[in-house]
């Protein structure tokens, strides 16, 4: 891990950031998928220059944002959602029925999806059946 001084005031307080490289290993995501959450806005990263290069570094609450995004994922969120909901969780905008109500919403979504899988399921079963015979 890379360390870079932030001078405030008398102070210097030293920061752990990152690179994409150790970034993907601590999340288990590609790098290119983490470029991708970078473009859309997902997540942001500074720059630094080291002669004429440019490189991204990001901080460690990077890693638990995208750490978030995947859990997400996994769950059935769409990056937009995902995206609206960590912007307005941070901005302390997300009351407790908005979360409510968003899981609720999500729910509804599951179960429907779980109605059309088992409509197919049905079928295939149907279908393998008859060729089997």
């Amino acid at each position: 891990m890379e360390y870079t001084p932030q001078s405030r005031g008398f102070w210097k307080i030293w920061v752990a950031v990152m690179l994409i490289g150790e970034l993907s290993k601590k999340t288990g995501l590609s790098k290119d998928t983490i470029r991708f959450y970078e473009k859309i806005g997902l997540i942001v990263a500074s720059d630094r220059r080291a002669g004429t290069r440019l490189y991204a570094e990001y901080s460690p609450e990077t890693v638990e944002r995208l750490l978030m995004i995947a859990q997400g994922k996994g769950l059935g969120f769409k990056l937009s959602e995902i995206k609206q909901l960590l912007d307005e969780y941070e901005g302390g905008a997300l009351s407790k029925q908005a979360q409510i109500e968003i899981i609720e919403r999500k729910v509804e979504e599951i179960v429907e999806k779980i109605q059309r899988l088992d409509t197919i399921k049905t079928y295939l079963v149907a279908k393998l059946s008859k060729l089997n015979e």
